[in-house]
């Protein structure tokens, strides 16, 4: 599994990626460099933080990947819920937005869901 980071505290992302899936392949990056990541299939998913999970976090992908493909799996205060991201995962969603004081707890959910639904 590859999987760009980008936004608020990526080296925290980073860190929670690894222990969830120390086989994972990060790069931190860019939102905007992770555009071509992902649409040339150089990249698996995109992870980002921000503030509320919904906003900074995922806004350029929105845009130039489309909103089909992003979703926010935890805002700012709540938790992820396995099987609501699962669901987001079978919709075709790859990008992933969080608030960033909650990625700890967001991470090994989301691993966890993406594993789950497609083996990664």
């Amino acid at each position: 599994m590859k999987i760009a980071i980008g936004g608020m505290k990526k080296n925290v992302m980073e860190d929670a990626i690894k222990r969830a899936l120390p086989e994972a392949e990060t790069i931190i990056t860019t939102d905007i460099a992770a555009v071509p990541m992902l649409k040339n299939g150089e990249v698996d998913y995109y992870f980002g933080a921000c503030e509320s999970g919904g906003g900074a976090a995922i806004s350029i992908l929105i845009g130039m990947v489309g909103y089909s493909k992003c979703c926010t799996v935890a805002k700012n205060g709540q938790k992820a819920k396995l099987d609501d991201i699962k669901k987001h995962i079978t919709a075709g969603k790859i990008v992933f937005g969080m608030a960033h004081d909650g990625i700890d707890e967001t991470v090994p959910v989301l691993i966890q869901a993406l594993l789950e639904t497609n083996g990664g």
